[in-house]
């Protein structure tokens, strides 16, 4: 490549993605350089208390210094945003709704936006109107690394109509699914589940659904379903009143579900079907919760852990295109982050065409 282009970047989080992030962006120079002539410079990092920015970009050794300050607890000071330029892409890989009027305002003004962060596409549809129709990539919120925005985006535009997606989108709940399975009761599977750093902290975050229903409705809202997350039907792990326990009180009591939970995965695995927790998108209804797997079809056949999505559309009808993997992990997710940045960065520095109007 004889002239390198270089792609300003400003990374929103700093938890084990924006760290695995900054890491891999230093770490793939060589091969950016080499493939596309292109170099990420990173121009900014931001958590919730503060930020640190170089107009410039930083080194990669003032970068990892960074990184490594925040891993032994460092804090940035407050400090105003600065003007960035027009064509910087802004990472998010927070879990948070307050990078909302950010992120709008970078795509108002040209720039370029790469979510790992769900809560923006699945949040007000508005929202999801202004990110969807801007220069935005999103492939890490419902598959970590897997191509599942990738291949639906593809499915769309080539004109296939998409009759029905299926898809194990939690690797907490196809472990704890796994277990049960295989005769683990299910307070302990959810203990297990926990001690492997399976879980979030409070585990009835992954229990109530609202994970994997949050990756099902931006599936959704992509095939044009206007529905919004209370619109979604969704199949809760543990009953509302364990809800004002403390993690530790519900971690000793979650055995009281133990029977009811037993009896529902014996109803749902008759015949040989595989117990799954899973999205259901059909018909302009969404909905997750556990199910049985017909023993011949695609989400009985990948393992528990691993996530699958299934197409069923015009063209692949009989036999459902699937695609399966690791679904989950701080680097792995990073990974898919950095391949949605250099597809971005490739598309705003793409050179003109001699056909475009001016």
């Amino acid at each position: 490549m004889s002239h390198t282009k270089t792609q300003p970047v400003f990374l929103l989080g700093l938890g084990g993605v924006g760290r695995a992030l900054a890491r891999q962006i230093v770490a793939a120079r060589a091969s950016h350089l080499r493939r596309h002539g292109l170099r990420l410079e990173v121009v900014g990092v931001a958590d919730s208390r503060g930020l640190v920015h170089a107009a410039q970009g930083f080194t990669d050794q003032t970068l990892l210094e960074l990184i490594e300050w925040k891993e032994r607890g460092g804090r940035f000071e407050q400090a105003a945003w600065p003007a960035w330029p027009s064509n910087c892409i802004v990472v998010d890989t927070t879990a948070a709704e307050s990078s909302v009027p950010l992120l709008l305002n970078v795509l108002q003004s040209g720039g370029g936006v790469v979510l790992a962060n769900k809560l923006p596409l699945a949040g007000e549809l508005s929202w999801f109107d202004a990110i969807s129709a801007g220069r935005a990539r999103w492939e890490t919120t419902v598959g970590a690394a897997m191509p599942v925005i990738q291949t639906l985006n593809y499915l769309l535009d080539s004109g296939d109509e998409v009759i029905r997606i299926e898809g194990a989108l939690s690797g907490t709940l196809g472990f704890i699914a796994a277990q049960m399975e295989r005769g683990l009761p299910f307070g302990e599977a959810v203990r297990q589940a926990k001690q492997r750093g399976y879980t979030e902290p409070d585990p009835r975050q992954d229990l109530s659904g609202k994970d994997a229903a949050r990756k099902a409705l931006i599936l959704a809202r992509m095939l044009g379903y206007r529905l919004n997350l209370d619109d979604v039907q969704i199949e809760s792990l543990y009953p509302p009143e364990m809800e004002p326990l403390t993690v530790g009180d519900f971690l000793r009591e979650v055995d009281a579900l133990n029977e009811p939970m037993r009896r529902r995965a014996d109803e749902l695995t008759r015949d040989g079907r595989a117990l799954r927790y899973a999205a259901v998108i059909e018909a302009g209804v969404c909905r997750v919760g556990l199910i049985g797997a017909e023993p011949n079809s695609k989400l009985a056949r990948v393992a528990a852990s691993d996530s699958v999505v299934v197409f069923t559309t015009r063209h692949y009808q009989d036999n459902p295109l699937a695609i399966s993997g690791r679904g989950a992990g701080q680097e792995v997710t990073a990974s898919g982050v950095l391949g949605d940045i250099v597809s971005l960065a490739r598309e705003i520095n793409q050179p003109r065409s001699a056909f475009t109007n001016s």
